[in-house]
């Protein structure tokens, strides 16, 4: 029987509270639980389980999950915690609004493979003519998620939680796809398995993190989990996110030479693991795009100028380069969350094809290589935002009036009515007047 159809059962969980709760789908798995839907839309239920996959029926969470209860979490923040321990099994209640669904819909999984050699898709026009099937199907699935556009959306959000947990002096723990949930479109964005949520420790201090995520100080047992090790588990989901590949998954790893390992092989750290996918988890090899060594480059993923800015490059490379050996120098989520929101304002979406890209950079997609259609910007002395050509209505947003806010960046501060043709923009009725800083610039398709 799958591990999976295993926990699943008819019979219902029952919590503290004598609430009865149905198991569904299996939402995400990771090494230490496995999250399930239940019949209520809104909740989820979270079970630890062991290192074959079944359920852990020795895990005693009771106690650490009255210490979640207690730490000092910011209003508001979107982080699922635990509201409900299991009575007779171990496991937790915990909410999750209905229709989310993991990161991990924005990587080319196992998962995503069956799930296309089972519909067996037509490859529209502008991916029928790639000789690589297997890219092909890839960037199928990239579009199909919302392309680059929705990815850098996600992202900032996720970046906007963590920095308001670490500035409340919390570490995460355990960033990955699997912990990360984003609603419909561009929406919500929660954060849960907050299992490992703890108050960072001068030292000592439990470290749990997802392999392929984990910092290198974490991985090697040098240090347990800080808000900058955090940092370094984000930036992998970000570049894994918008590449679709691993940031040290390179060619050291996936084409090695035949003498590797030989009697003139550079040597490492005595602890340094033997096989390759881990010596390039611990950061043990260079980073696939390291600016000063391309002995691991990558050969894979999407074109880097394509899904990231020169300021996101920027931060991936003094966190995967600087920051590998002096974890200090790792950026800080504030400004992930600054640049991907800046590189998602600067993205527009082709008609044609689904994928996005960024205006400043092309004329016409560099996908299907229709010409780029109209747009109107937005400018304020913050910063400026694209706005499709055919846009009626617009709600600018908070951060283009003011400093950047991890809470409130998206909230609506004025609503516009756009008319391209006629190329102006007037606030909606009933709306405050626009400031004077705001202007609008009106660019046509080119062709």
């Amino acid at each position: 029987m799958d591990k999976s159809e295993e926990l699943k059962r008819s019979k219902p969980l029952c919590d503290e509270y004598g609430n009865q709760h149905y198991l569904a789908e299996e939402l995400a798995r990771g090494g230490q639980g496995v999250v399930f839907r239940t019949r209520d839309a809104d909740l989820a239920i979270k079970q630890p389980i062991d290192k074959s996959g079944g359920l852990d029926k020795d895990a005693n969470l009771l106690e650490r999950f009255k210490n979640i209860r207690l730490l000092p979490m910011p209003s508001r923040i979107p982080v699922s915690l635990p509201l409900a321990i299991l009575r007779d099994e171990p496991g937790y209640v915990m909410r999750l609004l209905n229709g989310m669904q993991p990161f991990g819909i924005f990587e080319h999984d196992g998962r995503t493979k069956k799930q296309q050699e089972d519909c067996n898709p037509l490859l529209p026009e502008w991916l029928a003519k790639i000789t690589d099937k297997e890219m092909a199907l890839r960037l199928l699935q990239y579009a199909k998620t919302g392309s680059t556009r929705r990815r850098l959306f996600a992202l900032s959000k996720c970046a906007s939680i963590l920095a308001r947990l670490h500035s409340a002096g919390l570490v995460y723990g355990d960033i990955s796809t699997n912990n990360a949930f984003i609603a419909d479109g561009l929406s919500d964005v929660w954060l849960i398995d907050a299992d490992n949520m703890r108050f960072e420790m001068p030292g000592g201090g439990t470290s749990v993190y997802t392999p392929g995520y984990g910092a290198p100080e974490v991985v090697r047992e040098t240090d347990s989990s800080r808000p900058r090790s955090d940092c370094w588990a984000f930036a992998v989901m970000a570049f894994k996110t918008l590449a679709l590949c691993h940031p040290f998954i390179g060619k050291k790893v996936l084409e090695p030479d035949e003498d590797e390992g030989g009697w003139d092989t550079e040597p490492v750290a005595d602890a340094s693991p033997a096989d390759l996918d881990e010596k390039a988890y611990a950061g043990y090899l260079p980073f696939i795009d390291d600016d000063d060594d391309d002995s691991n480059q990558g050969v894979g993923g999407l074109p880097r100028v394509l899904v990231t800015t020169p300021g996101l490059r920027r931060l991936f490379q003094e966190t995967f380069c600087g920051g590998k050996e002096q974890p200090h120098r790792r950026p800080a989520m504030a400004f992930w969350a600054l640049e991907l929101k800046k590189a998602f304002d600067l993205s527009l979406q082709c008609h044609a094809c689904s994928m996005s890209y960024f205006v400043d950079d092309h004329t016409q997609c560099p996908y299907c290589h229709v010409a780029r259609a109209s747009f109107i910007r937005a400018i304020t002395a913050r910063g400026n935002m694209v706005i499709p050509g055919s846009a009626t209505e617009f709600a600018l947003p908070h951060r283009l009036f003011h400093p950047f806010s991890f809470e409130h960046d998206d909230a609506q501060e004025y609503e516009a009515v756009l008319d391209f043709k006629a190329k102006t923009a007037f606030p909606a009725r009933g709306t405050k007047t626009f400031p004077d800083t705001l202007a609008f610039e009106f660019v046509g398709g080119t062709k």
